[in-house]
Parts: C-alpha cells; structure tokens; sequence
C-alpha cells in the first residue's frame, strides 16, 4: 500500500492550534494533473506550501470553512512568503497586495494553493474567504 500523499506537511493542528501538528498533503492525482498540464509555477510554489505551513511564523492566519460550495468543512491557512515563484527556477519577489492560500480539507488532504489579494483594511486578511477565523499568530 502506498503513501497517502505524494508531498506531506506539518502543519498548526486546527483542533489545538498552535500546540500540536498534524500531517497534511497533496494528492498523488493532484500532483500529477500539475505535471501532466505543465503547470510548473504551481509545482514550484509547493516551496511556499512549505514555508506557511512548517516554518516558524509561516502561517499567520487559520480559517475554518470557506466560500466553496460542498467543501465547508476545511481550513485555510493564510501566510505572507519572502518571494514568489514562476517557475520552479526563477523566483521573484511576491506579489505587492498578496497573501498565500492553502486550502486543506479536514482529512489533511490539501486541495489547492494559491496567492490571493488581501483586504485593504487588513494585510492578513483575505479577500473572498469568509471562514471562520480559528487562530492567528499575533494572538498565540
């Protein structure tokens, strides 16, 4: 029997964040419909999966549900990565006005990742999520 995930995680357990972690990933079939369509900007940015989601101060935000239909019971995790990637060897600075999203069913299944503009009032806050706020670092 294979792994569950081709790619795996440690990130903020949403049940006890931020005192415990748990394993999240990227599907094999995910993983390898990026690959098949040549999105290699989408591949390269699982560097900034990486660093929201397991480096220290990496996850600023963590939001229970989001505007999806049929995927309400999720969690977003929210961060502000140093660089951007366009492709898996040129990185750029990020994206004035952007945050990183990383949408994770409550299986620990990540389902997508993107950047995403944030709320003008609010530099962490992201435009178009309407989840529950769960946790956010300034706050631990």
């Amino acid at each position: 029997m294979g792994t569950k995930w081709k790619v795996e995680f440690n990130a903020i357990d949403p049940k006890d964040a931020p005192r415990a972690r748990w394993k999240v990933g990227v599907p094999e079939w995910l993983y390898k419909r990026q690959q098949i369509h040549g999105h290699e900007k989408e591949l390269a940015r699982l560097r900034l999966v990486l660093e929201v989601l397991q480096e220290e101060g990496g996850t600023k935000r963590l939001y229970e549900g989001w505007s999806r239909p049929g995927k309400e019971d999720c969690y977003v995790y929210v961060g502000r990565p140093n660089r951007d990637y366009k492709s898996l060897r040129i990185e750029t600075p990020p994206p004035p006005g952007m945050i990183f999203l990383i949408f994770v069913l409550s299986d620990g299944t990540i389902d997508g990742w993107t950047l995403r503009k944030a709320r003008p009032d609010d530099p962490n806050g992201p435009l178009g999520v309407t989840g529950k706020l769960i946790w956010q670092l300034d706050q631990a």
